[in-house]
């Protein structure tokens, strides 16, 4: 089965704050949150799919 992953960045500059996310679309279905951090999106991703997740995030092999 073919996995389709759609990510749409948007970047909306108002007078007073700036409006930006990344839409994440999986197999047509748009996803609630609107991060643009890779960890979350990677999350939602795979908890849409069934996946329990647990993600470690580490920078130059410490955790972070």
């Amino acid at each position: 089965m073919k996995l389709e992953i759609e990510l749409n960045e948007y970047d909306y500059t108002g007078s007073h704050n700036d409006i930006y996310g990344t839409v994440t679309v999986v197999n047509g279905v748009e996803l609630e949150l609107h991060n643009q951090d890779t960890e979350t999106i990677l999350q939602q991703v795979l908890e849409h799919l069934g996946y329990e997740v647990e993600i470690i995030n580490r920078y130059n092999g410490e955790l972070i």
